[in-house]
């Protein structure tokens, strides 16, 4: 009997090494090598355009920069043009802000394109317009992370990669409908223009369009 039971022991000890609870480690070792190993550069590229696309969506806090050059503007009232993106909004302008740095270089001063609509589209402080273009010529700490005069092509492709398209003197980045224009000189930003465009089709075409 005492053979019998030791026999009986030894058999449920060994089935029990081979229940699923016991095999759980092996399980999950096996579905962990399964899983991909993230690829360093992709991760890289991700992130640039990432940082790409969060600067064409909001490249500067307009209403902020605004408050801090109320004494050192003019204004302008225009019907856009063709490229640039008209909201299907009605009883609306196009306003040029023109904004007077400390140096202003040959092609003059920076200028800031709006679409204003509404009861307060004839008022500086109005809160409610849409930036459409950005012609910046002259260096601004006022602009923020949107003061590029002078930045190198280098430093472009390590905060935003190299996926851009090349013109006979700069460079240009773009996301869906809005574009960012550098016009290098010596492999820096000599000026640059951020448009929201009416198109996503952006091509070298559409870009001498833009700049000539």
């Amino acid at each position: 009997m005492k053979i019998g039971f030791l026999i009986i022991l030894i058999l449920v000890s060994s089935s029990c090494k081979d229940t699923p609870e016991n095999n759980s480690d092996s399980t999950k070792t096996d579905r962990f090598e399964l899983l991909p190993y993230p690829d360093s550069a992709e991760q890289e590229k991700y992130l640039k355009s990432q940082n790409l696309n969060s600067f064409l969506e909001n490249p500067i806090d307009l209403q902020k920069f605004k408050s801090k050059k109320n004494r050192n503007v003019t204004t302008s009232v225009n019907n856009g043009l063709k490229y640039q993106y008209h909201p299907a909004i009605s009883d609306s302008i196009f306003y040029g802000y023109n904004f007077i740095t400390g140096s202003i270089g040959p092609k003059g001063i920076n200028e800031i394109v709006v679409f204003k609509y509404g009861e307060n589209k004839h008022r500086f402080e109005d809160e409610s317009e849409i930036l459409i273009e950005m012609r910046i010529f002259n260096e601004d700490s006022d602009l923020g992370k949107a003061n590029l005069i002078g930045l190198s092509k280098t430093e472009f492709e390590s905060e935003f990669g190299n996926d851009y398209l090349t013109f006979d003197n700069g460079i240009a980045y773009s996301n869906k409908n809005k574009i960012l224009i550098l016009e290098m000189d010596s492999s820096k930003v000599k000026s640059y223009r951020y448009i929201k465009l009416n198109t996503e089709k952006i091509d070298i075409e559409l870009i001498e369009q833009i700049i000539n």
